[in-house]
């Protein structure tokens, strides 16, 4: 991945979805509150990770249309 905004927002998501995942799981042992903080926290890395993805994808198609050039 030669695209840096693509990169850092995929480590975005990672994180949120680790991160996110082990607050959750500590919030579940008290209260149902951690059921959807896990389930939030899962869903908006996934986000994240999607638009990284759509982005490195549209930067290849700018650098093969450079090429066409």
């Amino acid at each position: 991945m030669k695209n840096k905004i693509a990169k850092t927002l995929f480590i975005i998501g990672v994180l949120t979805i680790i991160v996110g995942g082990v607050v959750g799981i500590y919030l579940m042992m008290t209260d149902f509150t951690g059921v959807m903080f896990f389930i939030s926290s899962v869903v908006s890395g996934i986000f994240v990770i999607g638009f990284s993805e759509i982005i490195k994808l549209l930067d290849e198609i700018n650098s093969k249309l450079e090429k066409t050039k």
